[in-house]
């Protein structure tokens, strides 16, 4: 369960705001590594109850393992989960304040890389997970996630 981490939220001095990024990026990674490795249970665990219900229609770990359990259309072997650079977000709509950043996984099959952006928010037991997860069809910089994860 590598994508569960703990979160230093909003502390008093610059080493704990850096932890915190530090644990955000490392959940957003974590969370992209689990989906490239079809590792549902850890993918499903690293994501709000709020996204799981969402997106993938499931009110358990459990349910949301079953749903995104299907095979792989397209080979993954040679991808690798790379970051961008990550930014503080406001709360927006339904997603609290939490840290923005792009997640990159690639090459899959034929030269393809996909580019999402992740709002990754701490949890209620002092973990980062991830709230909201957006394609980046256009520009992959810190202003175009900041854009994909606060339009209403």
């Amino acid at each position: 369960m590598a994508a569960i981490l703990p979160a230093a939220w909003f502390g008093g001095d610059g080493d704990a705001g850096e932890d915190r990024t530090t644990a955000a990026v490392e959940a957003a990674r974590a969370y992209q590594q689990a989906q490239l490795d079809m590792d549902w249970e850890t993918a499903c665990e690293a994501i709000t109850d709020r996204l799981r219900r969402r997106d993938w229609e499931a009110d358990t770990i459990a349910e949301c393992v079953a749903v995104r359990g299907i095979p792989r259309m397209n080979d993954g072997s040679g991808a690798r989960v790379t970051t961008g650079e990550p930014i503080d977000l406001p709360a927006s709509g339904v997603h609290p304040a939490g840290i923005g950043l792009r997640v990159s996984l690639g090459p899959i099959g034929n030269g393809v890389f996909i580019e999402t952006a992740h709002r990754v928010v701490p949890g209620e037991d002092g973990t980062w997970l991830i709230d909201q997860s957006v394609n980046l069809p256009e520009g992959t910089d810190t202003e175009a996630v900041r854009k994909a994860l606060t339009r209403k």
